[in-house]
């Protein structure tokens, strides 16, 4: 069902704007509307009583909000302490509050905020040189078997000592034309695909040993540079600098761990007030202000409406005035949005509405016939006992295991559809050997499966011709509801059709297939005049264009519901080919399991067939039952033209949310 709007409205003085935005988050019922614009195009349903003057007045004299706050800064806070805790972005509502405790909260954060950085500098500092060390400590691993002292190779007035390492391909080519280098070269080690190596080179020749070393590829390995003494020694001092810039890390770490234990419930309390604030600045950017009070306007379920009343007695007794007026007395503006509110059953399948989407408001929710004529289609193209069960558990385990819970539910539903076709059919993973069938086996009654498609065809589209009665009835649409090819003259002339063609097939045709074709073509020209009849009804004028264009027009409409009519029955006779086809597929694996030489392999064949089934076929079938859904059916009843009910709120659809 869709359900009831109201229109509200919550005036109070200034002083208690903020609390009042906040709640209305927290609330989570309200869409706003610009209270601006709708108080200018829709009349304020205020009584002229004593409490209600101060408000009467400040009507004269409204100014839009101005929104003066920047929250980068807090946000650049906050984003540093959930980083340094490595808090996650879940909203708490337990710290949820209406009162000003962001600000208290944020100050004292930004007190500490200083000293955290600059201790989360120092370890970082302090691990950028560990690193560096461990760097140098490698490179110096190589000459440790040597006496050489650090000093001596660094400072060397006409020699310079420098270590390579180059790929090990590259290695005989330096060997080869070793002479052409103006280097003493050592080799040092050959590991798995590199190779290092010392060169000492005069310091006049320099220039040109890099060219010939970098035509190798070879990457220098630095030496540090301000230590003294042998290569061992050298080694221990940075081994020793190395432990000692650890413990000094870890030092630093325990106390970034003993300030979080007071400060990181703190920052993740931040965070969820962030949120309300931005929130709640959104809500109060499309308030209206007078001289000292604001007004906010919104859309609101009539069953939230005495939640909301409710909350702002308690917060805020008589200070603040509530008014809700039904949405039926709008004049103009936004038309309401459309809430769907769907029992357990259908309630998955709005993800497949909305796809397509939004009903309008007042329209009936096309949900419940959506979702039982969709499970009826993809269970008599897929009846399969087995197979059904396996979609049913991957949709229960997509529900309990994923984010994606209307999908699984849609899926496990499927399943189910599909386990009942499968008892009908008596199909169990494609067999139809196992169990006898309840009512029918497809292959075996091609015929009747075609047949009964196109049954269920006329069915579906019987009650889609109904469904779009009553939105026209909702609606008061003469023009369509009457008159038009998804209206009751469309509606006559579907019914009259197939009555024709049930008599010609049947031979029963109690009355003349003229005065039948003549029905139809007087519904066809009602069809093309729907705009002067339904102008002669209602008094308006009998074309707003060109009649030439009018009349051309609906000519066209005219050969298109003809056409239309009889390929929206047609469609249907893909529900009983595809459950034909889901038995022949069987049968095709089945065959190329029988030719294998081993029972194993025949098992194996099955096991593969039926997996290729689930998924492509599943598929195929989903989407062509959808298809039928949209082209078929949709088109008389539903247009998806309706706006989706979107209250301010942290907790939105897809939004996460802790500590409910």
């Amino acid at each position: 069902m869709i359900e009831k709007m109201k229109t509200v409205c919550i005036i109070g003085e200034y002083k208690d704007l903020d609390r009042v935005s906040r709640m209305v988050v927290i609330n989570g019922s309200i869409q706003m509307l610009n209270a601006l614009s709708e108080l200018n195009t829709n009349s304020l349903n205020l009584s002229a009583s004593r409490e209600n003057m101060n408000a009467l007045k400040e009507l004269a004299q409204l100014r839009p909000y101005v929104s003066k706050k920047d929250f980068s800064a807090d946000e650049a806070v906050i984003k540093f302490f959930q980083k340094l805790f490595s808090l996650g972005t879940d909203i708490n509502k337990a710290y949820l509050s209406i009162g000003d405790d962001f600000e208290g909260i944020m100050k004292e954060l930004r007190g500490v905020y200083d000293s955290f950085r600059g201790i989360s500098e120092d370890i970082r500092e302090r691990t950028a040189n560990i690193g560096r060390l461990q760097y140098y400590l490698d490179n110096l691993g190589y000459l440790k078997d040597t006496e050489l002292r650090i000093e001596d190779i660094n400072n060397m007035h006409f020699l310079r000592f420098k270590l390579f390492v180059l790929p090990k391909d590259n290695l005989n080519k330096l060997k080869l034309n070793i002479e052409n280098v103006p280097s003493a070269v050592y080799f040092i080690s050959v590991e798995e695909g590199d190779a290092v190596i010392a060169a000492v080179t005069p310091k006049s020749l320099e220039e040109d040993a890099e060219r010939i070393f970098a035509s190798l590829n070879c990457r220098e390995l630095e030496l540090p540079r301000k230590y003294c003494g042998t290569i061992k020694a050298v080694i221990k001092q940075m081994q020793e600098r190395i432990q000692e810039e650890k413990r000094q890390v870890e030092e630093l770490e325990k106390s970034i761990i003993d300030l979080g234990k007071k400060y990181s419930n703190m920052a993740g309390r931040a965070y969820t007030l962030l949120e309300l604030e931005k929130k709640a600045e959104k809500v109060r950017e499309e308030t209206a202000l007078g001289q000292s009070m604001f007004f906010m306007i919104g859309f609101v379920p009539e069953s939230e409406c005495g939640r909301i009343n409710k909350e702002l007695r308690q917060y805020f007794g008589d200070s603040i005035l509530f008014i809700a007026d039904n949405v039926e007395n709008r004049r103009n503006g936004q038309v309401p949005p459309t809430k769907m509110k769907n029992n357990l059953i259908f309630k998955p399948f709005e993800l497949l509405i909305s796809m397509y989407g939004m009903p309008n408001y007042g329209e009936k929710d096309p949900t419940p016939f959506f979702a039982a004529s969709y499970l009826l289609l993809f269970g008599a193209m897929f009846g399969d006992l087995g197979q059904g069960f396996i979609i049913l558990l991957g949709g229960l385990i997509i529900s309990y295991k994923t984010t994606s819970k209307d999908f699984g539910g849609i899926l496990a539903r499927l399943g189910v559809s599909s386990m009942i076709f499968g008892v009908l059919y008596g199909s169990v993973f494609g067999s139809e050997e196992l169990i006898e069938p309840l009512v029918i086996r497809p292959m075996a009654n091609i015929n009747t499966m075609l047949a009964g498609a196109l049954v269920l065809g006329v069915m579906f589209i019987t009650i889609s011709y109904v469904y779009g009665l009553a939105n026209h009835y909702n609606s008061k649409d003469i023009e369509e509801g009457l008159f038009g090819r998804e209206g009751l003259a469309g509606f006559l002339f579907f019914l009259t059709l197939i009555i024709s063609i049930l008599g010609k097939v049947t031979g029963r045709l109690t009355v003349s297939i003229g005065l039948l074709l003549g029905i139809m073509a007087v519904l066809l020209l009602v069809m093309v005049f729907k705009r002067p009849l339904a102008g002669i009804i209602t008094g308006h004028r009998l074309h707003e264009e060109s009649p030439g264009n009018y009349y051309i027009e609906a000519g066209f409409g005219m050969v298109e519901t003809v056409l239309s009519v009889a390929s929206n029955i047609i469609s249907f006779v893909r529900v009983g080919a595809f459950a034909l086809n889901h038995a022949g597929l069987y049968i095709a694996f089945a065959t190329m399991a029988g030719m294998m030489n081993s029972k194993g392999g025949g098992i194996i064949v099955l096991v593969i067939g039926n997996i290729i089934i689930i998924g492509l076929e599943g598929l195929i079938v989903f989407i062509q039952s959808l298809r039928l859904e949209y082209y078929e059916l949709f088109s008389r009843y539903y247009s998806g033209y309706g706006i989706e009910y979107r209250p301010a709120s942290l907790f939105n659809e897809g939004d996460k949310a802790a500590g409910h």
